[in-house]
């Protein structure tokens, strides 16, 4: 049996390198030769204890690389394709028929918290995936190839809202998934400002466009207001805190529409006066992951130069130096980091 090097999470604060047997392909799978593997948010909580999904833990879920091996069925990809890695779909449910496939119980069976022996399994030198999960890439770098998974989630928060070019809005917080929401709404042609306490944060979302920034560290509701008169048509939270999206609703238009991206940690409950959204017809969404409309416009999006991600990319390490990327990340404020195999 062939074995490769994985990046296991052993424990809080411990990463080890394992050596892990390479799958054999089942039907309609591919074996992709891991390019880059960034490190999610998601994968850094585990590492320092805020979440447990169990040890021991294989994280990586944001993944790029070369198809070096098909089974005998799959017919839309081929040895030597370069691909982002995204969700699957059973194609035949009822939330797959209304294009809603991030519903779907296969949406993330390749990449679920425990859904191998290990979990989703992206921190080693292959993966195996199946064939609909994989998207070309054309011959962009894989370091940024690999953020087509969070830039999915931006892309897929911005379509739910229902914005479009000449919309307004503001997103709280320029860390990484932030300036991905900004830039993606950017790319709509919306007008938006993004808000955060970081000053340098800020002078990157300028540095790519993102031009109307507003530092604040506390209420940001008079700036805002200040910069659009009446409020703005949309809110992405991109920060986990009852503070900012109590403020995100305070600047809404009538029927503005207010996106919780982040997830909150720890939860706290968010109060609103239901007469007031009768009244001024908002909407509050959620948004996580993506529909596979969504992630084939990121990845189409990276192939095709339309979106610059070289400011989310911060930093790569080698797979054999997981534990210090980990801690690179704990050490301060930071956007995207990549293991490279």
């Amino acid at each position: 049996m062939h074995t490769q090097k994985a990046a296991v999470i052993t424990n809080v604060h411990e990463v080890e390198i394992h050596d892990i047997p390479i799958p054999e392909l089942g039907p309609h799978e591919v074996l992709v030769k891991i390019g880059a593997a960034s490190i999610c948010s998601w994968e850094h909580r585990t590492y320092i204890g805020k979440q447990s999904p169990g040890f021991p833990f294989l994280g990586g879920h944001e993944n790029a690389g070369e198809v070096v091996a098909i089974a005998d069925d799959v017919t839309t990809i081929s040895v030597g394709d370069r691909v982002t890695l995204g969700p699957t779909k059973c194609g035949v449910c009822r939330a797959c028929l209304r294009g809603e496939d991030k519903a779907c119980v296969e949406h993330f069976k390749y990449f679920s918290l425990k859904g191998g022996e290990l979990g989703p399994g992206g921190f080693l030198e292959y993966k195996v995936h199946r064939e609909d999960g994989c998207f070309d890439v054309g011959d962009a770098p894989y370091e940024l190839a690999c953020l087509a998974e969070p830039l999915s989630c931006a892309v897929h928060g911005v379509r739910l809202m229902g914005m479009s070019r000449g919309d307004t809005a503001v997103v709280f917080g320029a860390g990484p998934m932030g300036l991905l929401n900004a830039l993606v709404l950017a790319h709509a042609g919306v007008d938006v400002a993004i808000v955060d306490m970081d000053p340098e944060r800020l002078r990157v979302a300028s540095d790519n466009g993102i031009t109307k920034t507003i530092v604040s560290s506390g209420d940001a509701v008079a700036a805002i207001l200040e910069m659009f008169p009446g409020g703005v048509d949309g809110v992405v939270t991109a920060i986990g805190s009852k503070s900012v999206n109590e403020q995100g609703l305070k600047v809404l238009q009538p029927r503005g529409t207010l996106c919780l991206f982040a997830s909150a940690h720890p939860v706290e409950p968010l109060e609103v006066d239901p007469n007031w959204v009768h009244n001024s017809e908002v909407r509050i969404i959620g948004a996580v992951s993506a529909d596979l409309e969504d992630h084939k416009k990121a990845t189409d999006m990276i192939a095709a130069g339309e979106i610059d991600l070289s400011s989310i990319m911060e930093k790569t390490f080698p797979l054999s130096e997981a534990k210090a990327a980990f801690e690179y990340l704990s050490a301060k404020p930071s956007y995207r980091v990549a293991l490279i195999p």
